[in-house]
C-alpha cells in the first residue's frame, strides 16, 4: 500500500520560492529548488521560524528570523550539524505533487 499523498499540483510552487502545506498532522514546506521540488519540517529547529516565509538560495531553504539555511537535499545546516531539518521524499506523478509522510532517514553527509 501506497503512503504517497498529493499535496498540490505542478505550477502551485515557482523556482525559489516555499510554500506551506499540512500532511496528515505534519506541517510541512514544499519547495522547488531549480527544477526539483523537496519537502521539510516547516519550522526552522535553530529558533522555530516559519520556513513558508522564507525562500530557496544556492540548494538551500533560508529562514526568515536569522538567515540559518539547511540543505534542500539533506536538511542539515552548514552552520551546526547539530541542526538539521525532517525531509520528506517528493515525487511527480502527472501534475500532482506527492509527498511521502515518512521522513527520510537522517544521513551524516
Amino acid at each position: 500500500m501506497s503512503t504517497w499523498r498529493a499535496v498540490a499540483k505542478v505550477g502551485d510552487v515557482r523556482s525559489g520560492d516555499v510554500i506551506a502545506i499540512k500532511l496528515e498532522e505534519l506541517e510541512l514546506v514544499l519547495g522547488l529548488d531549480g527544477d526539483r521540488y523537496f519537502a521539510t519540517q516547516r519550522h526552522c529547529v535553530h529558533r522555530g521560524g516559519d520556513l513558508a516565509d522564507g525562500i530557496v538560495s544556492r540548494g538551500c531553504v533560508v529562514c526568515p528570523h536569522h538567515g540559518w539555511r539547511f540543505s534542500t537535499l539533506t536538511g542539515r545546516a552548514p552552520e551546526s550539524d547539530d541542526h538539521r531539518l525532517k525531509t520528506y521524499a517528493v515525487r511527480v506523478v502527472g501534475d500532482q505533487i506527492e509527498i511521502d509522510p515518512q521522513p527520510q532517514e537522517q544521513s551524516k553527509e
